[in-house]
């Protein structure tokens, strides 16, 4: 990442599909029809980059199912079972500081 920012900032466009009953909501590997609405939430800009070691967030643990409020999550096996994976990531990177 710090190689490619010495080339200028990284952006992408956030884009939402927004999903239509029927969609599946628990198999990702079932794709929505393309006729799906879109909507375009921002564009996320990364204008520098810290070593992993020296980061802040190194500490954090980041938890796809703490979701804001109004927010619920669906019963998607592949995201219930990424936050106790997550769980076990983050415990053995602070093992290893």
């Amino acid at each position: 990442m710090i190689e490619r920012l010495a080339k200028g900032p990284a952006r992408w466009d956030m884009i939402l599909t927004i999903g239509e009953p029927g969609d599946s909501e628990t198999n990702p590997t079932v794709l929505w029809p393309k006729n799906r609405r879109e909507l375009k939430a921002g564009t996320l800009t990364i204008t520098s980059a810290t070593p992993q070691m020296e980061a802040g967030s190194y500490k954090i643990n980041y938890d796809p199912l703490v979701m804001a409020d109004g927010i619920q999550p669906t019963d998607d096996p592949v995201l219930l079972f990424r936050s106790p994976s997550y769980v076990i990531s983050y415990t053995r990177r602070l093992r290893g500081l």
